[in-house]
């Protein structure tokens, strides 16, 4: 006998994670698109998907200068994979001479603009998920609530009230970044300065291993109550989420996923010891991960599932940003990294070369991660 029920809670956050994966992709063209609008740039076609043409309709906008035996309006198109897009504009790949909505014909720092939009995009609808989590929900903050008997805390001699701020000298403004240190360090003696009644400490403890896997240090955080949230019996004095705060908490996240690629890339290539899990994944793998998170979630009920799956779009849409930035040929990072060195020489690298690097790292890229997704299948089977 089929498994309807087993089919279906499989496929709905499959169709969750196309439609996140779909909104990122859309939001990181669309700032490359508004961005060469601005710029004066052509857009010859603003696609979503890969492969072929499912949908078309062209725009209104015509070109300044028409191409012969080219259209002279922008068109739009949804293809058939739901995977990535693109936003090609004129004169981006070869030179068009004398035409004033070429992208290279374009001063650096307009095509800097148009690269650098994509990702800006990204982080721009990072914040806003955020921004919306923390308001809704609430978030914790390194200040001590309550101190566990016994743990490494409360032996080093940290007291309730006590903001944390720094451990190892990394700045800590999230309950995040703290858990984040917490586990990185392995259970290494860690110098913690802390806030008390305005006098700056440093105590030094060495965070343990409980039975989940995850180090701790037995602190448990004050946190700051969302809109949505019921304030717990007898819980005494409380915060509540504004506005203002909940930006800011937007803003730190967004750093917070922005720095913590780099420290544990930095950790890799100075050999130290990783975090248990912590791998570089295909979106076959994240897919997957989607789909366990949502499994469990979705027992709690329609809404905690929706503001886990935003919570999820945030991050997503941030790692995006981060990867597209990156100086990995093929990317937005290389073009970036081109326009930088042009900017120096004050003159562009010539157009064949860097069309060169761009189709061997495409290449590579993609070897790359039909290796990853190959992997990630064998896993799943």
């Amino acid at each position: 006998m089929i498994d309807i029920a087993g089919i279906i809670n499989t496929a709905i956050p499959i169709l969750i994670f196309i439609v996140i994966l779909g909104l990122v992709v859309f939001v990181h063209e669309l700032g490359h698109f508004l961005m060469a609008r601005r710029c004066g740039i052509f857009v010859e076609e603003f696609a979503m998907g890969m492969g072929p043409k499912l949908i078309a309709f062209k725009g209104k906008k015509k070109a300044l200068n028409p191409i012969e035996g080219e259209d002279d309006v922008t068109l739009y198109t949804l293809r058939a994979l739901p995977l990535g897009g693109f936003c090609k504009m004129r004169g981006m790949e070869e030179s068009v001479e004398g035409d004033p909505e070429s992208f290279n014909n374009k001063s650096v720092f307009n095509r800097i603009l148009v690269i650098v939009g994509g990702a800006a995009m990204n982080f721009l609808l990072a914040v806003i998920l955020f921004f919306v989590l923390a308001f809704l929900v609430g978030y914790n903050t390194p200040t001590v609530a309550g101190l566990q008997a016994g743990r490494p805390a409360q032996a080093a001699g940290m007291q309730v009230g006590d903001r944390i701020t720094h451990i190892n000298g990394s700045r800590v403004s999230l309950w995040e970044n703290l858990t984040f240190a917490i586990e990185m360090s392995g259970g290494e003696p860690m110098d913690v300065r802390v806030n008390r009644d305005g006098q700056r400490l440093t105590l030094t403890m060495a965070a343990v291993q409980d039975p989940d896997g995850v180090f701790r240090i037995g602190m448990n955080p004050t946190p700051v109550f969302g809109r949505l949230d019921t304030i717990p019996e007898g819980w005494g004095d409380y915060y509540r989420t504004d506005i203002i705060g909940s930006l800011g908490t937007a803003v730190e996240m967004i750093g917070f996923h922005i720095s913590t690629p780099f420290r544990m890339l930095a950790r890799f290539v100075t050999r130290q010891s990783l975090p248990e899990g912590v791998e570089v994944v295909s979106i076959v793998g994240i897919g997957a991960q989607v789909t366990e998170v949502y499994q469990v979630v979705v027992q709690h009920g329609i809404l905690p599932t929706v503001l886990t799956m935003i919570s999820i779009a945030g991050a997503i849409s941030a790692a995006i940003g981060i990867m597209n930035l990156l100086p990995i040929p093929a990317l937005d990072g290389a073009r970036l990294l081109f326009l930088i060195v042009e900017a120096i020489r004050r003159k562009p690298i010539p157009q064949e070369k860097e069309g060169m690097v761009h189709t061997i790292g495409f290449v590579v890229l993609i070897v790359l991660i039909l290796a990853l997704i190959a992997r990630d299948i064998v896993r799943l089977i």
